[in-house]
């Protein structure tokens, strides 16, 4: 009996330092290296959950006692250069707009989506002595918009609501400080974009002529914040603390006691102050910048992906099912107890039951 007993428990210690080995915390990489998209001033700063992350130096303390070096990008390619950076094995998390991850993961990156950085309005602004204060009136108009980024796709949807077809007005490819340049010469009648074009119009060159401020009507655009597959196969536990971090600055920003500092972070990319203070005001930040990987979410993809595919942006599409991966900020949110304080919404933008 004893004899048993004595081998019954060695073949648990074994067990048991077998288990203390499997679960050991993995050795993290010496750089992390994340982007954001780019800035018209060229600032090494973002705005979003990402913005936060960055200024407030939640990873550089997150990895501290580490080691780990976290390098920043913010190409002013925006999309399509964080696109090829992933492409090139030079990044392992990027926050982006959804139509260049889309494109992206239709081209064959090997990326994941884990979590949304949230939805922001899109504008349409033209010129001040424009003819032009409707959608219809952009008939024969030159526009800008930058190809291959969030702004192509929000200008078909929001042209969806109307008779108008893209090849109905004369589209330019510009970059944003080629737009606000071209814009303020009078050689484009109108710009599609962000928050960072609300700057013309106090400064009296433009005015808004169409906005989704306030909705999730067509054109509101939505971003992704995606890892390389092979990073997070390699590092699982540091993706995890990534993606933590990643929650806990969303978190931080969708507390409206943090306004003002918000500004202030997203002010540090060179956009001015005021332009953020006009694009968030009486909008609630929760739903701003909402990290939910919701049915909304799965549905614009879906949408997203169509889009490509009719635009022969992509040969092929993929199902949003695949490239969403909820593990990490549902195992964020339940470590950091932040259960119920983002509202999920439905496929159709409405707040689910």
């Amino acid at each position: 009996m004893f004899s048993l007993f004595r081998k019954s428990f060695g073949l648990a210690l074994i067990a048991a330092i077998v288990s203390v080995i499997s679960v050991k915390a993995e050795t993290p990489p010496s750089v992390i290296r994340l982007a954001g998209p780019g800035n018209a001033a060229g600032q090494p700063y973002g705005t979003n959950v990402l913005g936060v992350v960055r200024a407030r130096k939640a990873l550089e303390e997150e990895f501290k006692a580490d080691g780990v070096k976290i390098e920043w990008q913010f190409p002013r390619g925006t999309g399509p250069a964080i696109n090829e950076a992933f492409a090139n094995g030079q990044l392992d998390f990027a926050a982006y707009g959804s139509l260049p991850s889309i494109v992206g993961r239709g081209a064959g990156l090997r990326t994941k989506a884990i979590a949304s950085y949230g939805v922001s309005p899109v504008y349409v602004v033209a010129r001040k002595d424009a003819p032009i204060t409707t959608i219809a009136d952009l008939k024969d108009k030159k526009i800008s918009l930058q190809r291959g980024t969030i702004f192509e796709w929000s200008l078909n949807r929001i042209l969806s609501t109307t008779s108008l077809k893209e090849r109905d007005l004369q589209i330019f490819d510009l970059q944003t400080a080629d737009q606000v340049s071209a814009f303020t010469s009078g050689h484009i009648d109108a710009i599609v974009g962000n928050n960072t074009i609300l700057d013309l119009v106090d400064r009296d060159f433009g005015k808004v002529i169409y906005s989704t401020k306030g909705t999730r009507n067509p054109g509101t655009s939505f971003g992704v914040f995606a890892v390389s597959e092979d990073f997070a196969k390699k590092y699982p536990e540091t993706t995890q603390r990534v993606a933590t971090a990643f929650i806990r600055s969303a978190r931080f920003a969708s507390d409206d006691a943090n306004r003002n500092e918000l500004y202030d972070i997203w002010a540090l990319t060179g956009t001015p102050r005021t332009a953020f203070v006009k694009d968030y005001d009486k909008d609630d930040l929760r739903e701003r910048l909402n990290p939910l990987l919701d049915e909304y979410f799965v549905s614009s993809v879906k949408d997203g992906v169509d889009f490509t595919l009719n635009a022969k942006l992509v040969r092929r599409g993929f199902k949003p099912e695949d490239w969403i991966d909820r593990s990490y900020i549902d195992k964020a949110i339940k470590q950091l107890g932040y259960e119920g304080f983002w509202s999920a919404y439905d496929a159709k933008g409405k707040p689910a039951s």
